[in-house]
């Protein structure tokens, strides 16, 4: 029945060309729009950072209401910023945390690396033994760093990112225990980080560990940050509670630097900042992409009133092909199911075509996107894109196929239909639908320019 029906469906709307291109056009503007969109939103918001447990990542930072803390893009503000760590209050949360498994410290550089090729300048990433244990990254090939490698008493050591590997190396297993010379001081390589990794959207060359000298630290040195991973069925309040209960401790632990009391940094009033690791890479773009998404939404109900409205028109001149079929005996829920079926098919060829055009209009969006947008790698029509995709052709295909449908299938029309003819109230009817679909694309306009 169902073959029949869409086989039905299918040449009738091929004998209306016009109708079909211009209903499909249109659907395919909106869900290609809302299609590209929707890939930024995922990308950048709703995909899962690419570590294992990722929902257990936080980012570990202080705050300290008593003093002006620089912001991004320079000035200074007021208030509970955020404040980053230093190595005598990482050492000290790491050591002696309870709600944590790991924490790792970070920190990126440029250095001029010599090895298998000529000088070059490389970006690196400064980080402590813990780093990649938090982060559940294996090597390639080797080992990561240990707590002996992040000690000064040990022989300097280094890590290739995986890319650098290839160029510099040919991807050589016999790279690993090779000398490689780091700003002048010769490193020896003990590992190769895994093809594709990346460490919270940033590509690096190189991984060196800090080698902090504990005997030289004092409180404060505020500029690493830190990510941690929480113990399994801590919540984000006892994290916060456990670095706040641990923050008298970095005092009785290391000394102040010279010239600063204890009293200084009490007037600082620093306190714990622990926030899901997620809310550190997309920082604060994510008001902005949804208010985005909420507008192209706006723009396809637009899309689809348009459709409905050309639906209803297109019905005017098949009163005589529905009486028809109505006076043949046709039932209502046969005549309803057929103008629901031919809504869903040119929805979901608009679909189809959006998915074209949302290919494009990913790569538009990254051309014009500000600088510093997290998380582009991730933008794809990844196959959640494509599910959100059909789920909105089909819904599309509903919503616009609802006029005509309610339209045709009240009884006063079907009689109407039976009849074979045209009555005034049918004809006022038609005129009132017209009518409210154009005062709701005029209202959907207005939120667009409000």
């Amino acid at each position: 029945m169902l073959p029949r029906n869409l086989s039905r469906t299918v040449r009738a709307l091929l004998r209306a060309p016009l109708f079909t291109s211009v209903a499909v056009a249109t659907l395919a503007l909106g869900i290609g729009a809302s299609t590209a969109i929707f890939s930024v939103v995922y990308g950048v918001l709703l995909k899962p950072l690419p570590y294992e447990e990722a929902e257990r990542l936080v980012g570990v930072w202080h705050t300290a209401p008593g003093i002006s803390i620089p912001v991004a893009g320079g000035g200074m503000a007021s208030g509970p910023r955020r404040l980053n760590q230093g190595p005598a209050t990482y050492l000290t949360y790491r050591e002696e945390g309870r709600a944590f498994e790991d924490i790792g410290l970070w920190d990126g550089a440029e250095v001029t690396v010599t090895g298998a090729r000529e000088p070059e300048r490389l970006e690196a990433l400064l980080v402590s033994d813990g780093l990649l244990p938090v982060l559940r990254v294996r090597p390639h090939l080797g080992r990561t760093f240990t707590r002996e490698d992040d000690s000064p008493a040990t022989p300097e050591r280094v890590m290739l990112g995986y890319s650098y590997w290839e160029r510099a190396y040919g991807a050589r297993a016999d790279a690993v225990g090779q000398q490689v010379i780091v700003d002048g001081s010769p490193r020896e390589i003990i590992g190769v980080l895994p093809r594709g990794f990346r460490f919270l959207d940033r590509d690096m060359d190189i991984l060196l560990p800090f080698r902090f000298n504990r005997a030289e630290l004092f409180v404060g040195h505020f500029t690493y940050q830190a990510v941690g991973r929480l113990k399994a069925g801590v919540t984000l309040e006892q994290a916060n509670a456990d670095i706040a209960r641990m923050i008298p401790m970095v005092f009785d632990r290391f000394p102040t630097p010279p010239g600063f009391t204890r009293r200084m940094f009490e007037d600082m009033r620093l306190g714990p900042r622990v926030r899901p690791l997620a809310d550190d890479v997309i920082g604060d773009v994510g008001k902005m992409l949804w208010v985005l998404l909420a507008t192209v939404g706006i723009v396809l109900l637009i899309a689809c009133a348009n459709v409905a409205n050309l639906f209803l028109i297109r019905a005017e001149g098949r009163q005589q092909e529905l009486a028809v079929r109505s006076a043949l005996g046709a039932r209502r829920r046969s005549v309803a199911w057929q103008l629901l079926l031919e809504s869903l098919v040119l929805s979901l060829a608009g679909g189809a075509l959006g998915l074209l055009l949302a290919q494009g209009g990913i790569q538009l969006l990254l051309a014009l996107a500000p600088e510093g947008l997290p998380r582009q790698g991730e933008i794809a029509l990844a196959p959640i894109v494509l599910a959100f995709t059909l789920g909105l052709s089909l819904a599309a295909g509903v919503v616009f196929g609802l006029v005509p449908l309610l339209h045709f299938s009240t009884p006063r029309v079907i009689a109407g239909l039976k009849d074979g003819g045209r009555s005034a109230s049918d004809s006022r009817g038609r005129t009132r639908a017209r009518n409210v679909l154009a005062v709701s694309e005029i209202a959907l306009a207005l939120v667009l320019l409000v």
